[in-house]
């Protein structure tokens, strides 16, 4: 698909940061959706029946024999209920695969070996069909990087790391990328404070000399500040946003973030 074409708009904050004991940056991490990538093109709920629909055909292409669709509908939506509760009291992330798994499991249907990875692979087929790249975003990185800056991704996302693999690629963000972090591969997610410090662990840097990028004033504000990150939020339209809630440094593109940060020396 296009990417998402972006204007140019002055940053909210037209001072530079700066990591609040001193010195200099040395990373600058992003979330992903809604930051990079736009995945919202189509509501969520709409692309689950999409995507349901999807799994249910590919168990008649498999030689399962499904139970009718409204059977399976009402299956998935319970488990992802479930899961989404756990989201928010334990903020434990949970991962697709498995909860596909408990989804088909009707009588008569045995999942053979490597079936579960095509179900998987139809699943997520709608979703990525409607997927978009901000058109800041290559260039973004790519300066970013250019001027000295460890790159990193950390993203909530029960999905496999594949999925986002060959999109980020697609776009040609990977090759900026110098570490990723999805939580469907760890315990937690955003904004508990473990996804935060496994990512800057893998980058080699230390969190109060990152930035952390993102659209969500709790995951992606008061979860890096609970660490010691510098955020900046991205301010999209399709997001509702609460006034006092987040103090932090605020954009509308992520290609305003190049006036927000030095080049480092």
């Amino acid at each position: 698909m296009n990417p998402i074409q972006t204007e140019t708009h002055p940053t909210s904050n037209v001072e530079a940061l700066a990591p609040p004991d001193g010195g200099q940056f040395e990373a600058i991490i992003f979330d992903m959706g809604s930051t990079l990538l736009e995945f919202e093109n189509v509501p969520w709920p709409i692309l689950y029946t999409y995507s349901c629909a999807a799994v249910h055909e590919r168990l008649r292409q498999l030689g399962h024999t499904p139970p009718p669709y409204e059977a399976l509908w009402e299956r998935f939506q319970e488990l992802l209920q479930w899961r989404r509760q756990r989201l928010r009291t334990e903020m434990r992330e949970y991962q697709i695969g498995p909860l596909l798994r408990s989804a088909v499991q009707f009588d008569g249907i045995k999942l053979r070996p490597g079936e579960l990875s095509r179900i998987c692979d139809a699943y997520y087929a709608p979703i990525r069909r409607q997927v978009t790249v901000y058109s800041d975003a290559r260039e973004t990185l790519q300066t970013l990087k250019e001027a000295g800056y460890r790159i990193g991704l950390l993203s909530n996302t029960p999905f496999r790391v594949q999925d986002h693999r060959e999109e980020l690629q697609l776009y040609g963000l990977w090759e900026h990328i110098d570490a990723a972090l999805f939580t469907s591969t760890v315990r937690y997610r955003k904004p508990h404070a473990q996804p935060f410090h496994q990512i800057a662990e893998r980058l080699g840097v230390r969190l109060n000399r990152s930035v952390y990028v993102g659209d969500r004033q709790y995951e992606d504000v008061l979860g890096p500040q609970r660490v010691g990150m510098t955020p900046v939020l991205v301010r999209r339209p399709k997001r509702k946003y609460e006034p006092g809630q987040t103090d932090s440094a605020e954009i509308e593109q992520i290609s305003e973030l190049l006036r927000l940060v030095p080049q480092r020396a």
